[in-house]
């Protein structure tokens, strides 16, 4: 579209004046002449005891600044020092520091030492789940304990707190957190929107599309507050990938996993290798992954195997001091993936992706840390039907769907003398098409045949601009942002029931998040956080055309006159750490205004068969989130510990107080980990108790749901510097259960129409060769 392309010349010659303005305002005088006294210092973290790169020098007199290198190190030539200067010291993510240095204290040349505290610690609703380390030049032995890979990211992200998955198959578990999912949750990779998904029952959501290999950690932002990432609603969930090692000479390395486990039949084998110079670097990566059909505590077979395929090559160049270019291309194939709570099987599903990208961090610019300028595209090839199903012999169904996503962003990153900034700017585009087609073979109509349109060749665009910044006073830490969004959809193919009807859907998001947090006392730290978060209805919502995709076999269809929702958001955070006891907790309330979700309509009428009517998506009123997830844990030795995380959610429509649906129930897991043999051994056991959810919406389908206990183990041990084997077993007691999300069988596979049950008891075991 021509605005798509204006916009992007406008947000380009926006971010190149706002540079050029940083740059003449920012960039100070390293002329000295008098190299009689030198200051050489090396910037720690408080929490890691790891050097900073990147960490920003200031000395007021003589004015001068530096950055520290890979190795937290700096250096500066003073010239004739008789009095004591003022060192200050900043980097994004930590707390500045101010310290007075005596000049006798520069005459020994011995560098002195600098701790930043991350100001994570000063916190904002967030847990971090880390995945895996590389090998590195600055990281030798980099063995983690991160047990057999789950099948898909959705599987991974349920070991958060307050966090579950929707189950229709035995791949694509759809992400929940704090009882919201699909849009509502923002999805990104290394900050960019990531790939949409094409199917209509969200067989593949974005995670599906997201390799955990190449993922060193996930960022799982709660709330409405997270918003330089996007329209932020209910959470952001931020993928972050490994970053290239800081090569000097030519280096190699990368990892080789393979594993398999029982019951599951999963099967999973996975390869990266990198490398590079001081100018240049690659990653190359790929992966196998299938599964075959499970059994669940009580011995019923869940239908569950698929197969999939992926590679992926990614480069960077260092083009000359301080500027970068990256791009990257990575292609995934899925075939044959049962869904046995679905109409249909996922046959076909292949993912194309592509990203490029320019960072500049400036080396003398007083307040200017980093500019980014990213892009990226990616398409969705979705096929899924009905060909291994007892439904065949009366119709042949096949749908055909594709989702192509671009767009780009930019983002500007300072400090200033008591906190640091945030600027961005984006565009996004998403179009979606999809066909049914259906040959009735039995019955009346036998030779007959129907096409209709899923999404009506919908697309949605959206252009947003951010602005936060993050102010330290004394022991206070103040933050705010606000982000302003225009989003805009529209349908090429309206189906017949819009017909000489305007389907296009305008929306201004006005979204703003504020927080503080006070250091107590030395032990004890507090943070209140509130926000504000509004989403436009997502494509789903706006277009789709009559097709069953919720939990009961009701078909459903869009409404593009919807109104955007919005969250109103409080999050209490507090966290206390006493010699070997920690504890940390966080209490939320939510308050949702125009609540989307799907309300019966009697006006309308089922295209399909068996259909008992229509929902159609309505603003269904206000809706009351409210929680907790707590945290403890406790070091019984310097190798033994013990945790415990609860969660609990509560959700209902203010109107009649009827619960809203799929909202997991309280649950807490215990884990208890330790090492042995000087840390060659590591042990790990944990026990989930799930309580029964009495809560539930009827009108969906949903029921009472039981309570579970859960054990599992895992056992690893560094076999040598850079191969470990980890082995144990899942679900060790073969409880017989299904979480409260879990959708129920489809009658055409299982007549019962019972609730999918996790799968029993499994061994596993992996293999990790690094190099």
């Amino acid at each position: 579209m021509s605005y798509f392309k204006f916009i992007v010349a406008v947000v380009a010659l926006c971010l190149y004046a706002d540079i050029l303005h940083a740059t003449n305002l920012n960039t100070v005088s390293t002329d000295t002449n008098a190299t009689l006294t030198k200051i050489t210092g090396v910037v720690y973290s408080s929490d890691t005891n790891e050097p900073i790169s990147g960490a920003h020098v200031w000395i007021s007199n003589p004015e001068l600044m530096a950055v520290t290198d890979a190795d937290g190190f700096f250096s500066l030539e003073l010239g004739t020092v008789t009095e004591p200067i003022t060192v200050r010291i900043s980097h994004i993510g930590f707390r500045p520091i101010t310290e007075n240095i005596e000049p006798d204290e520069l005459q020994s040349g011995t560098p002195l030492q600098f701790v930043l505290t991350p100001s994570s610690e000063m916190m904002s609703p967030l847990t971090v789940l880390s995945h895996r380390v590389m090998n590195s030049p600055s990281n030798q032995i980099g063995t983690d304990k991160a047990a057999f890979l789950p099948i898909d990211s959705g599987q991974f992200l349920r070991e958060a707190g307050n966090a579950s998955g929707i189950r229709k198959g035995g791949f694509g578990i759809d992400p929940v957190l704090r009882g919201l999912s699909g849009s509502r949750l923002n999805v990104r990779l290394d900050g960019l929107t990531a790939t949409a998904a094409a199917c209509p029952n969200r067989m593949d959501p974005p995670t599906s599309h997201i390799r955990l290999s190449d993922i060193e950690r996930v960022e799982i932002h709660r709330g409405p507050h997270a918003l330089q990432y996007g329209p932020s609603f209910g959470g952001t969930v931020n993928f972050v990938s490994h970053k290239s090692p800081d090569y000097i000479n030519f280096g190699l390395n990368g990892d080789v996993r393979a594993g398999i486990e029982s019951n599951t039949g999963h099967q999973k084998t996975d390869a990266r290798i990198q490398g590079g110079t001081e100018n240049w670097d690659f990653l190359l990566s790929g992966g196998l992954s299938s599964t075959d059909d499970y059994t669940g505590g009580s011995g019923l077979t869940v239908a569950s195997g698929f197969q999939s395929y992926d590679f992926g090559l990614e480069g960077g160049i260092n083009v000359f001091a301080g500027h970068r270019l990256t791009a990257g291309w990575s292609q995934s194939f899925i075939r044959d993936a049962d869904f046995p709570a679905l109409m249909m099987d996922m046959a076909i599903d292949d993912t194309y992706k592509f990203k490029a990208g320019y960072e500049w961090t400036p080396n003398q610019a007083e307040n200017l840390s980093t500019v980014e300028i990213n892009g990226y595209w990616s398409l969705v090839d979705h096929e899924m039907n009905n060909h291994n199903r007892d439904s065949f012999n009366m119709r042949d169904a096949i749908a055909l769907a594709e989702t192509e996503t671009y767009g780009v962003h930019s983002k500007v990153k300072g400090q200033y003398n008591s906190g640091s900034y945030t600027m961005t700017a984006g565009i996004d585009q998403l179009d979606v098409t999809g066909t049914r087609f259906v040959d009735i073979k039995m019955g009346p109509q036998a030779g007959n045949s129907m096409t209709y349109n899923l999404w009506q060749d919908a697309s949605i665009f959206n252009a947003g601009i951010y602005s936060g910044f993050e102010h330290f006073i004394d022991r206070w830490t103040v933050s705010a942002g606000t982000r302003i969004d225009y989003n805009q959809a529209d349908s090429k193919d309206p189906a017949p029931r819009f017909e000489n009807t305007d389907v296009n859907s305008t929306h201004v998001n006005f979204s703003v998040s504020a927080g503080i947090t006070r250091q107590i006392t030395s032990t004890t730290t507090a943070g209140f956080y509130v926000g504000r978060g509004v989403r436009s209805p997502d494509v789903t919502e706006r277009y789709i055309n009559f097709l069953t995709i919720g939990r009961d076999s009701y078909e459903y269809t869009g409404n593009p006159d919807l109104k955007a929702e919005a969250n109103n958001q409080a999050d209490l955070v507090l966290k206390s750490e006493f010699g070997n006891f920690s504890i940390e907790t966080t209490i939320f309330a939510s308050y949702m205004t125009n609540y989307i979700s799907a309300v019966i309509n009697e006006d309308l009428q089922p295209v399909g068969m068996g259909a008992p009517g229509v929902r159609e998506f309505q603003n269904r009123g206000d809706a009351l989130f409210s929680g907790f997830e707590l945290a403890m844990s406790h070091n019984l030795s310097r190798s033994w510990f013990v945790g415990l995380n609860s969660s609990f959610t509560r959700a209902e429509y203010l109107d009649n107080n009827t619960p809203v649906a799929e909202i997991p129930p309280f649950e807490s897991t215990l884990n208890i980990g330790g090492s042995l043999f000087m840390d060659r051994i590591m042990p790990d056991i944990s026990v989930r108790r799930v309580f029964p959810q009495n809560r539930f919406n009827e009108e969906f389908g949903e029921s009472r749901t039981p309570g579970f206990w859960l054990v599992d183990a895992t056992l690893s041990s560094i076999l040598y510097d850079g191969i470990s084997l980890s082995g144990g077993v899942r679900n060790l007691l073969d409880e017989d259960y299904y979480e409260h999300l879990n959708r129920q069988f489809n009658p055409g596979v299982n007549p019962s129409g019972s609730y999918l049950p996790e799968p029993g008891r499994r061994l596993f075991i992996e293999l990790s060769v690094r190099f």
